[in-house]
Formats: C-alpha cells, sequence, structure tokens
C-alpha cells in the first residue's frame, strides 16, 4: 500500500512544469510581441515628429501671411481725410501757426514713405512703392504698448527677401524680413532709431508681389507700382497679389498665392448718385 502511493507521488511530480521546448516556444511569442510593440511605438514617434514638422512649417507660412495681411489691410493715406486744398508754392517758406515754420526744402522733399506737401496745412500723401519682390508703404498697424513711449500708431513697413544663411538644407534659398519704424513721420529715413528688422519666413524659393488695380468691369496688373508715378500719382492699388514658393519638409516646395486688400478708401469712396 505504501509503495503505490510513492509511485503516485512520483508520477504526480514529473507531470508538473513546463518541457525545455514549451519555454523556448513562449520565449519566441514574446520577443514577437516585443518586437512588434517597439516597431509600432517607433513608428508612432516618426509619425508625430513628422506632423510636428509639417506642422510647424505651414504654422509659419500661416503666421507670416498673416502679419503681411494686417499690415497691407491698414495701409495709410491722409488723402483719404483731406478737405478743400489751398496748393502752396514750395519755392517759398511757409509759415503755420500750428505746425511753426516749414521750410521750402522740406515741403518739397519726397522721401521713401512720404510724397511732398500738397496745400498749406503740410499735408503730404503717404508713398508707396511695390516692386517684385519688395513693398514699403505706411500703415496704421503699430501697438503702443507703453502710454508715454516717443512712438506713433503709424509704421514705416517694408517687406523684402535676402539670402537665408541659416538655412543649410537650401543654401540659395531667401529669408522674408520685415523691417518696421514707428517713427513714421520722420523724414529723414537714415537716422531713425526706431527701425527694426524681422526675419519672419526662411526657406523661400520665390516670391513675387502683383498689383491690381480696378477699371469698372476689368482689372489692371501691374507688376510694380509708385504712388510718385505720373499713371498710380497718389494712387493706391486695390488688390496686392502675393505668389510665393518655399522649401518644405522632404524637398517638398509648397506654392501659395495670397490676395490682400486695403481696408480703409485710399482711392476715394463710390459715389452712389
Amino acid at each position: 500500500m505504501k509503495l503505490k502511493l510513492a509511485n503516485s507521488k512520483n508520477t504526480l511530480l514529473d507531470t508538473v512544469g513546463f518541457t525545455l521546448l514549451e519555454v523556448l516556444i513562449s520565449m519566441a511569442i514574446l520577443v514577437f510581441i516585443s518586437f512588434a510593440i517597439y516597431q509600432a511605438t517607433t513608428e508612432t514617434y516618426k509619425l508625430r515628429d513628422i506632423l510636428s514638422l509639417e506642422g510647424n512649417f505651414y504654422n509659419s507660412i500661416r503666421l507670416s501671411m498673416s502679419i503681411m495681411q494686417r499690415d497691407i489691410s491698414l495701409i495709410y493715406s491722409p488723402l483719404t481725410i483731406k478737405g478743400p486744398q489751398k496748393k502752396i508754392d514750395t519755392n517759398t517758406s511757409l509759415n503755420n501757426p500750428q505746425m511753426g515754420t516749414v521750410l521750402s526744402d522740406d515741403l518739397g522733399q519726397t522721401t521713401t514713405f512720404w510724397s511732398s506737401a500738397i496745400d498749406t496745412t503740410g499735408l503730404r500723401p503717404s508713398r508707396l512703392i511695390g516692386s517684385d519682390n519688395k513693398i514699403s508703404f505706411i500703415a496704421l498697424s503699430h501697438l503702443r504698448i507703453y502710454k508715454d513711449s516717443p512712438e506713433s500708431e503709424f509704421s514705416k513697413i517694408t517687406y523684402e527677401v535676402k539670402e537665408d544663411s541659416s538655412n543649410t538644407d537650401h543654401p540659395k534659398s531667401l529669408v522674408l524680413v520685415k523691417t518696421e519704424s514707428s517713427n513714421a513721420f520722420s523724414l529723414d529715413d537714415s537716422k531713425d532709431s526706431f527701425s527694426h528688422s524681422y526675419e519672419i519666413l526662411h526657406g523661400i524659393k520665390s516670391i513675387q508681389y502683383i498689383y491690381y488695380q480696378r477699371d469698372g468691369n476689368t482689372w489692371k496688373i501691374f507688376k510694380s507700382w509708385d504712388t510718385e508715378k505720373e499713371d498710380t500719382k497718389n494712387i493706391f492699388p486695390d488688390i496686392i497679389d502675393v505668389k510665393i514658393d518655399v522649401f518644405g519638409p522632404k524637398n517638398q516646395i509648397f506654392e501659395g498665392r495670397y490676395k490682400f486688400r486695403p481696408e480703409i478708401p485710399l482711392n476715394g469712396l463710390k459715389s452712389s448718385t
């Protein structure tokens, strides 16, 4: 009887546990599952990096174009509020009690941002100069942060492209630079301590400005614009079209086209009669 019990106990002990083959199969399954999880995690991080990179790329374009849109929409010229004009002779000096003595040279002076005075108040039309890759104008877009700061809500603004030395992936690319000065009414641009430049978009392949003027039911197209020229004297474009190509991730090229319109009726209000 005792012998039978001992034999049954040994048999039970022999059947408990895993064989070496079962252990090896289990380890192989565990390695396979771990490798699959690792692959999925790696692909997730790669996808996250790609989406983040593309998101930053498109956000930089959207932000830079929003900045430009805001400035162009607020292009300003005093001609929109002018009253009856009394023309002046710029060969003589003008003594205005409110403005002090204005010299003839100053009255007739034309700068990058301002035209010469047009009446006895010393009123100057703002000037817009636009080429196919550069544009400058006066805008009512500056934000005054400090109450007593010697600055204006108006600003001189220039958009131009320069060589992008920081872009190693595309050595021949350009960067869009915005130059702004809150000292808007100064006529001497060479001595402007308020002027600051900001790089707002890198990796540009090409940029082009196109200027539109509405003439009845048709549109006139200009490759350049100057409010001092005879054909466009004191006239501003109705629409400024910006065509831009930007190097994107993985050597892709983003091709965008943006049309901006000044909000202030710079060329006068349409008469309803």
